[in-house]
């Protein structure tokens, strides 16, 4: 029931936006995806933007891992900075950026929201990143209001520090968000990875007292008690 996407950031290339509340690890996540291309494409093929001069040290945060990297940093402060900024990178590969983690309820996440995709000459890829540790309700409030704009994928962070996976998955399959990323740690890029659905189902099943996940087997129906795993 879940839909993968795979790899298609790092595949399709292109402008893309990580977007999400505060605190989900939207930085770091950046970093790993702009490490993961790098090895694939060059540091020379992308570039980082951010949007967030509201955190203190957000810019600087960013800039530190571009340095390491090997690729450009830039700082758009509205919407006509950011779209002279995508003009100078027009020639990358892959430019990704970085916006600013707000509430949702914040008024100013909508304006943000909508800056993205005020130009449509600029198609710009936005992905919902949340983390597996926030309560199911805070993740459907977020979901709702992300939506605003469209939404290419999500991607979910704080792997190792979850629970149960069984509420985040929900929220995915509720929404017919596509899973591209999980993250399970703060290391740069290592502790990010392609999602594997299957594996993360079962991880979420394993309440059920599927001790042996060898003899997991997936059925195409859903039963009342794997419906019950999701609630």
């Amino acid at each position: 029931m879940l839909d993968n996407r795979g790899d298609d950031i790092v595949r399709q290339e292109g402008v893309i936006a990580l977007v999400g509340p505060t605190g989900v690890g939207k930085t770091t996540t950046l970093a790993k995806i702009a490490a993961r291309f790098a090895a694939y494409h060059g540091a020379d093929q992308v570039a980082l933007i951010t949007t967030d001069h509201y955190r203190i040290g957000a810019y600087e945060q960013l800039a530190t891992y571009g340095k390491i990297m090997g690729c450009p940093v830039k700082q758009a402060h509205d919407f006509n900075e950011l779209e002279q900024v995508l003009y100078q990178f027009r020639n990358r590969k892959l430019v990704l950026i970085d916006t600013a983690g707000m509430g949702q309820r914040d008024l100013r996440l909508y304006q943000q929201l909508d800056n993205l995709v005020a130009n449509k000459r600029l198609p710009i890829r936005s992905y919902l990143v949340m983390a597996a540790t926030a309560q199911r309700n805070v993740m459907q409030d977020a979901v709702k209001h992300f939506k605003r704009i469209p939404l290419s994928g999500a991607i979910l962070t704080k792997l190792d520090e979850s629970v149960s996976l069984a509420g985040a998955l929900s929220i995915l399959i509720q929404n017919g968000l596509p899973l591209n990323y999980v993250t399970d740690g703060q290391r740069v890029p290592e502790d990010l990875s392609v999602a594997d659905t299957l594996k993360l189902a079962q991880q979420a099943l394993s309440v059920l007292g599927h001790r042996d996940k060898k003899d997991f087997v997936p059925q195409s129906g859903r039963s009342a008690e794997s419906a019950y795993a999701f609630e």
